[in-house]
């Protein structure tokens, strides 16, 4: 396929706070919609009607040739969800898009509306920037990411539960304000992506506890980081926490660690820097 073919972004307000981030991360400018309707363009999120409907007046979804050769989707993770609540007219106009998802557990929920898509994990940040800098600790720090009212989808109540059985590992929450009673949890607020990228160099792992999701920023910057991060759904060079016990044994090896994860890193760096425009 050739590169580049895509000329412009069309980001989602959903996920507006990766906005500098992915146009940095590709270098094209974003989509003025009465401009621009009949250039290559890859919606980044599909998230609600907004969504929809700029994707409807986009000129590839109106013209007979093929969609695909002009509108790609990149489906980031609850967008895909939300897919429930969708009018299913919708469904055959982003079967003749390019789709892109990120894991197949997405894939195979994709399937089910009739959707093919290609897996792409990645990472929004310009990644070549992340330097492995992983240190061994016999109290291991892991860190999550949440944002305020989805404590229970992210996992932030059930480490609140969990934290009193492994008290020897530190729990990091950014994201959102909050006092635990637990010594080991620690809420950190809403930080810059500057502090936050400088303080997580210093932790063991990022921890991502969605049973559905993408491919998280946080499991993206552990791996690149060298670290040993752990996911509910599973990747290679990732540790998959299947259930709680497995979860427990996987945080409580976290200080056997002795030495960076090399091997996922040189595997992941090469998996992000695939470019799919």
């Amino acid at each position: 396929m050739e590169k580049k073919r895509i000329s412009v972004l069309r980001i989602s307000s959903s996920i507006i706070n990766f906005r500098e981030k992915l146009l940095e991360r590709f270098e094209l400018k974003e989509w003025v919609w009465f401009e621009d309707r009949n250039k290559n363009l890859v919606f980044f999120g599909m998230y609600h009607w907004g969504d929809y409907i700029r994707f409807l007046w986009h000129q590839g979804i109106r013209s007979r040739d093929k969609i695909q050769q002009r509108t790609t989707i990149f489906w980031c993770g609850s967008d895909i969800l939300n897919l429930k609540k969708c009018s299913i007219y919708l469904f055959p106009f982003f079967r003749k898009a390019r789709n892109i998802c990120e894991n197949e557990v997405e894939k195979l929920e994709l399937a089910k509306y009739g959707i093919t898509a290609e897996i792409y994990p990645m990472c929004f940040e310009v990644f070549d920037e992340i330097k492995e800098s992983y240190k061994h600790s016999d109290f291991p720090n892991v860190y999550l990411c949440c944002h305020s009212g989805y404590k229970e989808e992210y996992g932030v109540n059930y480490i609140e539960g969990l934290a009193s059985v492994i008290p020897e590992v530190i729990f990091h929450i950014y994201g959102m304000y909050g006092i635990s009673n637990n010594q080991n949890v620690i809420y950190h607020g809403v930080v810059t992506n500057e502090l936050f990228n400088e303080e997580i160099k210093n932790y063991q792992a990022g921890l991502r506890l969605n049973d559905f999701d993408g491919f998280s920023e946080v499991l993206a910057k552990s791996i690149l980081m060298g670290q040993w991060p752990i996911s509910r759904i599973s990747y290679p060079y990732i540790d998959y926490a299947k259930d709680t016990i497995s979860l427990i044994n996987l945080l409580k090896d976290l200080k056997n660690k002795k030495r960076p994860n090399t091997e996922g890193r040189e595997y992941w760096y090469k998996q992000l820097k695939r470019n799919f425009l």
